[in-house]
């Protein structure tokens, strides 16, 4: 039976009892504030990206900046990972199976709807408004045109983003891609197997050893294979393949809902989650990389930052506020429609800030951030809510996060 608030990791939790709401919902309070949170990071790296491109002062060239939405990227994927999986395992222990038809639907009903709007914005109307189009971006558009309506309308927008020039307003959306992808092979795995840590390795370590070796021997300096269309294809998509992040969420999510104590000891006393934290804050202001494994080593530090905040009783920080909540909740709206936001925002406020002032950085972003929020305010409202009544519907265990 559903408890009202999560457990601490020092308490002995049965696989059944599964962290909720007082509805009855799957409710990670702290998880919220912790999407916008990576949501902020991808809003403040694309804003200095467009300044770049638009030749306007820009930090885009610091390393720590121009990994930030990397970095906001994956952590929304390791925290897709862990939610989804906590989901799929609670239904798979409390109804005996995992329902693919249901599943599928929900991620329909909460993905497709903003998805579509978005690309249709991007490609059919936003580039034929002067007010919204970036110089010189009318050609690119254009290149193989057909070919990326095909890819945006089957959601394979990471394809298109590795066959072709970026569109302006779509260059986010390679991530959905991305998680439409994990969608349909993570259940499918999590139903018909119980070995949750060999699905890990067959899914995660496979795309991670493929990955890097690709890359490793198509590089030019080695000319160990050839350089051509098929293996700089097969290079740049497993560079934006990333469902090793959310398959590393996802192992955090097993070791909450088995209740591993063995593990969460080691995982959970303050002074290791101030040391994540910590480290975490070092190395991204230092914009450190590093060899073959950057995103996978900062996904088992977030994975370990969500693993604490899941664990509400025991964080050492406390994301729980209205404000953070709703703003998480919102957090699709914020990725996917904030680059419009940018745009906006840097053509108001050059009407009346001096480009090269320092207060022309700061401007822009608060009203970027604002006109980001007021767009998702606005899509959560109007268009998703709907889509979210419905898919309630179909959802054996709900998640409130």
């Amino acid at each position: 039976m559903p408890v009202s608030n999560v457990p601490s990791a020092a308490s002995s939790v049965a696989p059944s009892v599964i962290p909720s709401s007082p509805a009855g919902r799957v409710f990670f309070p702290n998880l919220n504030g912790l999407r916008f949170l990576a949501v902020l990071l991808v809003i403040f790296d694309h804003l200095e990206l467009v300044r770049s491109e638009s030749g306007l002062p820009s930090f885009w060239s610091n390393p720590a900046i121009s990994l930030l939405g990397q970095l906001g990227v994956t952590l929304f994927f390791v925290l897709s990972g862990f939610l989804i999986t906590y989901l799929l395992l609670a239904e798979k222990e409390t109804l005996g199976e995992i329902k693919f038809g249901a599943f599928y639907l929900r991620r329909v009903l909460r993905i497709w709807p903003l998805y579509f709007v978005v690309v249709i914005l991007g490609l059919f109307v936003l580039p034929h408004i002067a007010f919204f189009t970036p110089p010189g971006t009318l050609p690119q558009l254009y290149d193989h045109f057909a070919a990326k309506i095909v890819l945006y309308a089957l959601i394979r927008p990471n394809v298109a983003l590795v066959l072709y020039p970026p569109v302006a307003y779509l260059g986010q959306a390679w991530s959905i891609g991305v998680e439409e992808q994990f969608y349909i092979i993570w259940p499918v795995l999590l139903h018909f197997s119980t070995h949750y840590f060999r699905n890990f390795l067959l899914l995660a370590g496979g795309i991670f050893v493929v990955g890097q070796l690709s890359w490793a021997l198509t590089t030019p300096q080695r000319h160990i294979l050839p350089i051509n269309e098929i293996t700089d294809f097969i290079k740049h998509f497993l560079f934006y393949f990333r469902i090793q992040c959310m398959a590393v969420g996802g192992l955090f999510a097993w070791v909450l809902y088995r209740n591993k104590v063995g593990i969460l000891k080691w995982l959970t006393p303050r002074p290791v989650q101030a040391g994540v934290w910590g480290l975490l804050l070092v190395m991204m202001v230092r914009g450190q990389t590093v060899p073959y494994c950057t995103q996978e080593l900062y996904s088992v530090m977030f994975g370990v930052v969500v693993l604490n905040l899941a664990l509400t009783d025991s964080s050492l920080v406390n994301l729980r506020h209205k404000a953070l909540d709703y703003l998480g909740r919102i957090s699709y709206g914020l990725y996917m429609l904030h680059l419009i936001a940018i745009v906006v925002a840097l053509r108001v406020v050059s009407l009346f800030v001096v480009p090269a002032s320092p207060w022309h950085h700061l401007a822009t972003f608060l009203v970027a951030l604002v006109g980001s929020v007021a767009l998702a305010a606005f899509s959560f409202r109007y268009l998703e809510t709907p889509f979210l009544g419905l898919k309630k519907r179909f959802a054996r265990i709900q998640s409130g996060s």
